[in-house]
């Protein structure tokens, strides 16, 4: 069985009490740093502990075969991604593709989500919106894609560096009119947590950008 597991965004407290028994009974745990998640499982202090195998985006595809082979077998996997929910701008999917054409069992289990958090916290209506993960690093790269959602309903979401978020804050502004709403959701969960309207010089930590 593959499972799914949600991990914290920031607060530790997040974590699911499914998730740390599911925890404390795989075989393997699949995830983007081992060293992240050993620490991870510290700090939870899962007793016992699974085998860490590597599993980031470069090689999920690579990794796929050896995966299935560990779940005909019987193996109890499960796969966490450094933060959030897996598959969000996360690696995962290919795998989940797999099972599904393989008819091999799998399940997700839910929690912590960078993308709802933000939504939520933003103030802006979502009852429709779009999630439009990482932006990309060039400007002409990033207009194309608002360009594609600037008339789509709802509430617009995403991921961005704080070093390039006044870059992507001015270049919503632009393609998508001045009077967008733009929230800029950083830290979330943690102490420093924030929602503004503004970008601030020297930004740091996790940002997540909501417009509409």
């Amino acid at each position: 069985m593959l499972y799914i597991i949600a991990t914290p965004i920031g607060n530790l407290g997040d974590i699911t009490l499914r998730a740390i028994e599911t925890l404390n009974k795989l075989d393997v745990l699949l995830c983007e740093d081992t060293r992240k998640t050993g620490f991870l499982l510290s700090e939870l202090k899962i007793n016992h502990k699974p085998k860490l195998v590597s599993f980031y985006d470069e090689v999920e595809a690579q990794k796929i075969p050896e995966v299935v082979k560990m779940l005909k077998d019987g193996l109890e996997v499960g796969l966490v991604t450094d933060a959030g929910t897996p598959l969000l701008s996360d690696p995962g999917w290919l795998l989940v593709k797999k099972c599904q054409q393989l008819g091999l069992s799998y399940t997700a289990l839910p929690g912590a989500c960078a993308v709802i958090n933000a939504a939520v916290l933003s103030g802006l209506p979502i009852a429709r919106f779009s999630f439009l993960g990482f932006m990309p690093k060039k400007d002409g790269d990033i207009k194309k894609i608002l360009e594609k959602y600037k008339n789509v309903e709802g509430t617009k979401i995403l991921y961005e560096s704080p070093l390039r978020c006044e870059k992507t804050f001015k270049l919503i502004k632009e393609v998508c009119g001045e009077n967008t709403e733009i929230k800029i959701v950083r830290e979330m969960t943690k102490k420093f947590e924030e929602v503004t309207d503004s970008v601030k010089k020297d930004l740091k930590g996790e940002v997540v950008i909501v417009f509409g």
